[in-house]
């Protein structure tokens, strides 16, 4: 449990648009800072199309679930919709309204419970959760920076490039960048001149470039060794301030 009234540690995982793995990349990290001896949280604030199928994990239970945190559901998604869209549209379609002091207080809970909370985001930095918030504002809100997961392929410049932009023109803190492979590399393509290109124009740094699973996130267990092998775990820790506590 960390110290009652310490600043709040953590990373805000984002991604330049739906699909891009922000979802294995969450789990990802938390497992690979809980192996370094973090005592982590992990916390998807607004979950929607949770009636995916009664054999289907919503994101959040998945996520607890692989990553083995043991807080209360509600504190790990305060807010779930059983619509597929974005949560400013899937609360106006349940009747509901979103409201972020919820998300920040169960934050906050989970602060007091860890000495790092990993939370993943819904879609883009731009995603509305009310009609005047957008997912952007929340990472400010929480005061965590932000971890880009990216694509490393067709698209992605300007993907990566724009979400960067977005955030940096908010005042928000980037600390790095993920790039995921999703999807099998179209056969005789060289995907490594569009990460350089990103690191080189955004001037971030890269925390690893997870390789393609089939069958994710399923197959979590077959390659949890090789997705967590993918990061650059000790350059996360010094960059989230972590080394002291590893």
């Amino acid at each position: 449990m960390s110290s009652p009234g310490r600043t709040p540690r953590g990373v805000f995982i984002t991604g330049t648009d739906t699909g891009v793995g922000k979802t294995i990349a969450t789990a990802a990290v938390v497992t690979a800072l809980t192996a370094n001896g973090i005592n982590t949280g992990v916390m998807k604030p607004i979950a929607t199309g949770t009636s995916a199928g009664a054999d289907a994990l919503s994101d959040p239970d998945w996520l607890a679930s692989v990553t083995g945190v043991g807080d209360p559901p509600d504190l790990i998604a305060p807010y779930r919709f059983r619509t597929a869209a974005a949560p400013l549209i899937a609360a106006a379609r349940e009747g509901l309204a979103i409201e972020p002091a919820r998300i920040i207080g169960a934050f906050q809970a989970l602060s007091a419970r860890h000495d790092c909370v990993v939370v993943e985001g819904i879609g883009g930095v731009m995603v509305p959760v009310t009609p005047d918030l957008f997912i952007a504002d929340l990472a400010r809100q929480m005061g965590l920076p932000v971890l880009i997961v990216a694509r490393a392929g067709l698209g992605s410049i300007n993907h990566t490039l724009m979400t960067l932009e977005c955030l940096r023109n908010r005042g928000i803190a980037v600390c790095g960048l993920i790039f995921n492979h999703p999807s099998p590399p179209p056969a005789g393509t060289d995907e490594s001149d569009t990460v350089r290109t990103i690191l080189r124009l955004s001037g971030l740094r890269s925390f690893g470039e997870l390789p393609y699973c089939a069958g994710l996130p399923a197959a979590w267990t077959q390659h949890r060794n090789r997705l967590v092998a993918g990061l650059n775990v000790q350059g996360l820790l010094d960059a989230l301030g972590l080394r002291g506590l590893a």
